[in-house]
């Protein structure tokens, strides 16, 4: 049961604490694209990214994960350290992001699912085909893993062919799939597939870095890689067993790519369960990403670490958003 205002009380309570104590920032971000889809909440254009590093350059203390990691096993952060990271794995952080850590200086950690190199990810694929598709969202019907999709119209009341409306319906249908495992999946994808009617193009964008494009990544020692499981499932939703599978394979993946040891990991939807962080530990990872909105302190768990996600703003929203959990001068 969630008690209202508790997610605001907690906030205000963590940020006084960093006004106290100060700590290390992990900041995160998905795309790097000026294309924006309906359910890329956290893409942030080139230019806006530009600015964001271009302050972070000017203002803070850059490291990598891996070291920031390291001074906090240590006991001490350097003063006003920030790490900069990235989920998933899309083909832009090569193309578009690499080249702009480049320019600044700035390492970063790149968090990878292992199950889509050189593809479409599930997600942006479901968008694709309800979003192109002309056919009737009420012909639609999925029932996965027992499990039933109902969707009723709510906040938009249009005619079925109107974007807003599919927009809605491919948020709801999301929701749906977020909570199905692999297997279902993949299911409930093929039927989506034959009800949309819609092609599959030649090149699709956006998608995932392939084993090559990963190599090129890291080919300069800037940009290091982490797991994020194979396929990107909620992990507190599934079985100790299959929590494991998904867990071990993206390690083992980018170990046999890289032909080095992979420590860090990031838990997809910055979710995981006693269990979840355990098995981690267990399989070797030095530490875990979350998605709590916290600063990094001394004494703080290495398979919880907090991190800020960043929205699509300007230089300067972005370094009040900075200065509201570190002691910086705004200029």
């Amino acid at each position: 049961m969630k008690i209202p205002g508790m997610k605001t009380g907690k906030i205000s309570f963590r940020w006084l604490r960093a006004q106290v104590y100060g700590g290390a920032l992990i900041l995160g971000y998905h795309r790097i694209s000026s294309s924006p889809g309906t359910l890329d909440a956290l893409c942030v254009s080139p230019e806006n990214f530009a600015e964001h590093l271009h302050e972070l350059q000017k203002r803070t203390h850059p490291i990598r994960l891996s070291e920031l990691v390291q001074h906090l096993k240590d006991g001490f952060l350097p003063e006003k350290s920030v790490a900069v990271t990235f989920d998933d794995g899309y083909a832009d952080n090569l193309y578009t992001a690499k080249p702009l850590l480049e320019k600044y200086e700035i390492p970063a950690t790149v968090f990878i699912c292992t199950g889509f190199m050189g593809k479409e990810f599930w997600w942006d694929e479901l968008e694709r085909l309800v979003i192109c598709s002309q056919t009737d969202l009420r012909t639609l019907q999925l029932q996965v893993g027992g499990k039933q999709f109902e969707w009723h119209e709510t906040s938009v009341s249009l005619e079925a062919e109107q974007p807003a409306l599919r927009h809605e319906f491919c948020r709801a249908l999301y929701q749906f799939l977020l909570s199905l495992d692999v297997k279902d999946q993949n299911f409930a994808m093929g039927l989506i597939r034959r009800w949309s009617d819609v092609p599959s193009p030649r090149i699709s964008t956006p998608r995932a870095m392939s084993e090559d494009e990963l190599l090129r990544l890291v080919d300069d020692g800037l940009i290091e890689l982490g797991a994020h499981t194979s396929h990107h499932p909620m992990l507190p939703q599934l079985s100790c067993e299959r929590q494991k599978e998904e867990i071990e394979s993206s390690k083992k993946d980018l170990e046999t790519l890289l032909s080095k040891r992979i420590a860090g990991f990031s838990y997809p939807n910055g979710r995981a369960t006693v269990d979840t962080k355990r098995l981690v530990r267990e399989l070797g990872f030095t530490y875990a990403c979350t998605s709590l909105h916290d600063v990094v302190r001394p004494g703080d768990k290495a398979y919880e670490l907090p991190r800020f996600w960043l929205p699509d703003v300007d230089g300067e929203r972005f370094v009040k958003r900075l200065n509201r959990w570190m002691s910086m001068k705004v200029r």
